[in-house]
């Protein structure tokens, strides 16, 4: 098959992670497959980390397609000048209805599976008018493809239900981490009395992240353990309204020097940065499905993360969970983990078993590329690859 490969828009998140991980299994295969790759400036940075080799065609975009009309103008006609079988985007909208077949990646949560509770916690009540027609405009760009991918049954369900489209024209192909943590992997020891405790929070500056959490813990966890020399690392850019209300509440809660911000990772780094750390936090309350999971089972991290639906199916019984947006019960687990030696060692066995049950990188990309023959053969492209 010829195939336009199509993440014009793609600027951060864990999108970015898995786009580089599918480009890098594409470049490699040999079965015959030709690529047009639609990639944005930082993809194409983070490409060339990994000093890849390719024949097939890339095309650059400075500007995302959702804002720029010249770029939704030059990604039509990269498709007329291609001529693909068929067009991929694996994180949509893509803001461009393709002449070819198009299958859309749907990883937006709020549009799957997000419930009243979390819109209460993620998103301010001031900004819920203003949500509404942007959307309805996602909606609308959602309904201009032929098929959908979800990378979780429940996602599928609740898309399907939510935006009105046949169940049998979306597929499920499960997400997983990239190679590098697979050839990479690693597990942290139980951390010494005297040693620097270091939990990491890798998470780009998304509303459903809860990152404004952190201070609130790092106070409760301080209140804790006294004694204990800790910190969080996280990982936003040098001036991102996030990192500064952050920031703002650890000053005003006395703890900003127990934050360290990294920085953005490009995605080559990502493993040298979990073994720099001892524990995964992720205060998220909306997911699909977040990388940071099975990167940090690969790591050999344990996980403390919030009780949510999206958390407990990927995380199992590898990782301690505390009551979503609660700050002291968060505390509490991480007190609980950093004074048991034996659990912290079961969460990483058990995150190692987790881990094998996902489809690595190559098999994710199969699943891509047979849901995309059945699109392009007129067949259902549902099929229950998750896990």
């Amino acid at each position: 098959m010829r195939i336009l490969f199509d993440v014009a828009g793609l600027r951060k998140g864990g999108a970015v992670q898995g786009a580089t991980s599918f480009i890098r299994e594409a470049i490699q295969d040999d079965s015959g497959h030709r690529w047009c790759f639609a990639v944005s400036s930082v993809l194409r940075d983070q490409i060339d980390r990994f000093d890849v080799k390719t024949e097939d065609r890339i095309e650059v975009f400075d500007r995302a397609p959702v804002r720029c009309r010249p770029s939704r103008r030059r990604l039509r006609q990269l498709e007329a000048e291609f001529a693909p079988d068929c067009v991929l985007t694996p994180s949509g909208p893509a803001y461009v209805e393709f002449r070819a077949p198009h299958m859309l990646g749907i990883q937006l949560p709020w549009f799957t599976h997000a419930t009243w509770s979390t819109y209460r916690m993620a998103l301010p009540l001031y900004l819920w008018p203003r949500s509404i027609p942007l959307s309805l405009y996602r909606i609308f760009w959602f309904r201009r493809a032929d098929a959908w991918v979800t990378q979780t049954e429940t996602s599928r369900q609740g898309f399907s239900r939510r935006v009105g489209v046949p169940a049998e024209k979306v597929a499920v192909v499960s997400n997983t981490c990239g190679q590098a943590y697979f050839e990479h992997q690693a597990e942290r020891p139980f951390p010494a009395s005297t040693a620097k405790v270091r939990l990491l929070c890798f998470a780009a500056a998304y509303r459903h992240k809860r990152l404004e959490l952190i201070p609130h813990v790092i106070a409760r966890l301080a209140e804790l353990r006294p004694q204990l020399d800790f910190e969080f690392v996280i990982t936003l850019p040098a001036h991102d309204k996030t990192l500064a209300c952050v920031m703002r509440i650890a000053e005003r809660l006395g703890v900003a020097g127990r934050i360290h911000n990294a920085g953005l990772i490009a995605v080559a780094d990502g493993p040298a940065l979990y073994r720099d750390c001892d524990v995964c936090f992720l205060p998220t309350v909306l997911e699909t499905f977040t990388a940071t999971y099975p990167e940090s089972m690969a790591m050999g991290l344990p996980i403390v993360t919030s009780r949510l639906g999206f958390a407990t199916d990927v995380c199992r019984d590898a990782a301690l969970y505390f009551q979503p947006n609660d700050a002291a019960d968060a505390a509490a687990k991480l007190d609980q983990l950093l004074g048991d030696e034996a659990l912290w060692k079961r969460l990483v066995v058990r995150g190692k078993t987790v881990l094998q049950s996902l489809p690595t990188p190559r098999d994710r990309y199969r699943l891509f590329v047979e849901s995309l023959q059945n699109m392009v053969d007129g067949r259902p492209v549902y099929q229950s690859s998750a896990g």
